[in-house]
């Protein structure tokens, strides 16, 4: 089981690096026929709702993540890889999105702050990168080291 989401998550991982080498070209070539006033209201507008979006997004869902984590080590082993590959399907697309977003509006507005939005969603992508240790220990198959510490002590002690 571990090894089946691990490679989704690597696939999907990987993908995204894709995805963001895609917007970087389609953001090149439309910013040659469209461009954004960024001073005027609709752009300021916009400007304002992808910064929203972003602050609001991205810690929304490593926390949304993290606490549906602790939930899923109580699920039987069929359901728990399924809703588990779901959870780092919508965790990827949320950050993708972001990612995709600001790099067009970064070509788009001809505006620096879109750069380092894209850099914060790109930084955020580095904590979904998928390993077997996490997957094990998200999905409840290892065993705390420290629990068994204590057991292999209180064993010994008497």
């Amino acid at each position: 089981m571990t090894e089946r989401v691990l490679r989704f998550s690597q696939r999907g991982y990987y993908l995204s690096f894709l995805l963001a080498v895609v917007a970087v070209i389609a953001g090149y070539f439309a910013a040659r026929f469209v461009h954004f006033d960024k001073s005027s209201e609709s752009g300021i507008a916009l400007q304002s709702l992808a910064f929203i979006l972003l602050l609001g997004t991205l810690p929304g869902i490593l926390w949304w993540f993290h606490r549906l984590v602790e939930r899923l080590k109580a699920k039987p082993d069929a359901e728990k890889e399924r809703t588990y590959k779901q959870m780092i399907a919508l965790r990827l697309f949320v950050v993708d999105f972001n990612i995709v977003l600001n790099i067009l509006l970064f070509f788009l507005f001809s505006d620096k702050s879109f750069f380092m939005c894209t850099a914060i969603a790109a930084i955020i992508l580095l904590f979904c990168r998928p390993n077997k240790s996490n997957i094990e220990s998200d999905l409840g198959l290892v065993v705390d080291t420290e629990e068994e510490d204590e057991d292999e002590d209180e064993t010994n002690d008497q």
